[in-house]
């Protein structure tokens, strides 16, 4: 699989996943998310209760570690 960041992007993300607890009590929150949010542009982050929206803007702010995949972030010029 090739890695590709979209430099021109503000927020990359590719493949996050996120889970809490161990073994038996381990639940996945975030399963392979992607997500490109470009400079200038508003986005919005919709989806029912429980999806996971609040786990994703903490790991892409930083506030939570992710299990897994990766997260660029280019500064404005």
């Amino acid at each position: 699989m090739t890695t590709y960041f979209d430099h021109n992007a503000a927020v990359t993300a590719m493949n996050v996943t996120k889970h809490f607890g161990e073994r038996e009590n381990r639940v996945q929150v975030l399963r392979g998310v992607d997500l490109t949010i470009p400079f200038g542009e508003m986005t919005m982050l919709v989806g029912p209760s429980g999806c996971g929206k609040t786990t994703m803007l903490s790991v892409i702010a930083g506030l939570l570690n992710r299990s897994g995949g990766k997260c660029a972030y280019s500064a404005a010029i």
